[in-house]
């Protein structure tokens, strides 16, 4: 993109542009033009006009997640630490940060960094946000609105201010497992997943918040795909993560239910009408007592759970 400023246009005139496709909708638009006259500002070393045209860019996005992080990073920079703290709890408060597990144990600067990189998407009612059998590995956070998940065209569930979805296949790296429809006009927080895992790589305490994420909802799809036989209770010890290295045998016992597998590429041989047979699987599948051998293909990590043969009824 040609930098607005090099290419003559004043900082007075980008900020009036910049509100005036902030007033018709184009809000990424309208963030490169505000993200360029504060950073004109910065680098002149005039911090009082830079914080001036992050307020202006505030009050034409509302809560845009980069424009909160400019911000801040703006009130810390000139020792405002108040003014500052404000407007992470705005933030936080709009992004769910203490509910959303992916977010709420981020230090303020992985909170900042994440920020940074978070794009506003608005989809209006009945519209599909992602669907099943799609390539995507971005993650999304609902802001505002409803969205409903269907899988094989069965209802799942509803997703409110404060949810993520998509996480699946930014680990996966595979097709989506269910579509994400808006059952009301949403406003969310996209989550690109090249500058995401870039991220990450600098910041392991987010990678923790997405394993984290991950954990609970491969574990919750899971139970859905059992359905008749969901997992028993998830917040129990009856769960176990086991590490298997590339080439080293998956074993299963009478003690264990159902194998779920969370990272890596797990090769299964076995014997059908007579003849070998050999299956690759990838994480997200689940296996149930196997009569053949398993083994790592990479580096490979399962949980082991207890499904619930009486149902939700048998239990004390």
């Amino acid at each position: 993109m040609e930098d607005p400023v090099r290419s003559g246009r004043g900082t007075k005139e980008l900020l009036k542009s910049a509100e005036k496709l902030a007033a018709g909708g184009d809000v990424e638009k309208a963030f490169e033009l505000f993200d360029a006259c504060i950073r004109e500002y910065i680098q002149k070393k005039m911090p009082f006009k830079a914080l001036g045209a992050a307020k202006v860019a505030k009050n034409a996005l509302g809560r845009h997640p980069k424009i909160q992080a400019m911000l801040i990073r703006i009130l810390l920079s000139m020792g405002l630490l108040g003014d500052a703290l404000k407007e992470i709890s705005e933030s936080s408060a709009a992004l769910k940060k203490d509910s959303a597990v992916i977010l709420k144990k981020l230090t303020m600067d992985e909170f900042l960094d994440l920020l940074e990189i978070m794009e506003v998407v608005r989809v209006r009612k009945g519209h599909p946000v992602i669907e099943q059998g799609d390539k995507g590995e971005d993650i999304f956070l609902v802001l505002s609105g409803a969205l409903e998940v269907v899988r094989d065209g069965e209802f799942i569930s509803t997703m409110h201010p404060g949810d993520v979805f998509g996480e699946l296949g930014f680990f996966f790296h595979d097709l989506r497992s269910a579509t994400v429809r808006a059952i009301r006009s949403c406003e969310l927080a996209r989550i690109p997943s090249p500058r995401l895992r870039e991220l990450c790589s600098r910041r392991p305490g987010l990678m923790d918040s997405l394993e984290a994420l991950y954990n609970e909802r491969i574990l919750k799809k899971a139970s859905e795909d059992l359905r008749s036989k969901p997992i028993i209770d998830l917040d129990k010890d009856i769960l176990t993560t086991e590490h298997f290295n590339k080439g080293q045998q998956i074993c299963f016992d009478s003690t264990t239910d159902v194998t779920i597998i969370k990272h890596g590429i797990v090769e299964l041989v076995y014997t059908e009408k007579g003849l070998q047979k050999k299956q690759f699987i990838k994480p997200g599948h689940i296996l149930g007592h196997f009569s053949g051998t398993a083994h790592a293909s990479t580096d490979v990590e399962v949980i082991r759970a207890r499904i619930d043969l009486l149902g939700s009824e048998g239990k004390n």
